[in-house]
């Protein structure tokens, strides 16, 4: 599936137990990503404003919001190398797409250190400007960084489906000692044993999948990691923080 494509997305959140019959049942229509059999590790860092923005956005439902993040893909350590994205998620009235950057790891650590790339050869011209606008209108910085492990499954460059796994997601805070172990994020955002099934598809799910739907009981759910990064944890902490 094109990601640049405008799509549909629905999450699951998978209980205990239940990820390995879900995949064996989606291996049966699609292929995983190649190379990547064995799933890889994607490591987001989300920004928004002091007033967050963005997650309020999020929460009230706001038909026309865009975020920005950026993303890491691969497993340090797997001999392959890793490609880093800044990204801007649009969604707009139900749809979903996604504009980014590739870019060198010093462009990536300038960026998420406040400087957009100078040179734009090679480059998107238009998501450039976009980024600064967004950055400015109000200021945004790094937030929280989230960690988990994806296996993919897609339906092929011409295909309408692609359906995604995630696991031991976790997250640590930019800026709050307290709430961050360095590189390595460790505040968990799933019970034991969950999973996330995400959804993408370019017009109606296929029948297969709505049978996969029935027969393991699922039914769609909200779930953003970044919100719910929030909720556990920085917005516990404040309350937590407020004297009696």
């Amino acid at each position: 599936m094109d990601a640049h494509q405008d799509r549909r997305e629905f999450k699951f959140v998978l209980p205990p137990g239940q990820l390995a019959a879900v995949r064996t049942a989606v291996e049966e229509h699609l292929v995983p990503d190649r190379g990547a059999e064995e799933g890889y590790r994607i490591l987001s860092e989300y920004f928004d404003s002091d007033a967050r923005d963005s997650y309020w956005e999020k929460v009230f439902g706001t038909a026309n919001r865009r975020r920005i993040r950026t993303r890491v893909y691969g497993t340090p350590g797997s001999g392959r190398a890793l490609t880093r994205f800044i990204e801007i998620k649009h969604k707009l009235d139900g749809l979903t797409v996604k504009r980014r950057l590739p870019t060198c790891d010093e462009e990536f650590e300038a960026f998420l250190g406040g400087q957009l790339p100078d040179d734009i050869e090679d480059k998107d011209a238009r998501v450039l400007a976009e980024l600064r606008e967004l950055l400015v209108s109000p200021p945004k910085s790094p937030v929280v960084r989230i960690q988990y492990h994806r296996y993919a499954y897609d339906s092929g460059p011409e295909g309408t489906i692609r359906i995604t796994f995630d696991t031991d997601v976790r997250c640590a805070f930019s800026g709050k000692p307290e709430m961050d172990a360095g590189d390595e994020p460790h505040l968990p955002l799933l019970g034991r044993d969950e999973a996330i099934m995400e959804v993408k598809t370019i017009g109606p799910v296929p029948y297969w999948f709505r049978g996969l739907l029935g027969t393991f009981h699922l039914n769609p759910r909200g779930f953003s990691k970044y919100a719910t990064a929030l909720q556990m944890y920085e917005f516990q902490a404040r309350e937590h923080a407020i004297p009696s």
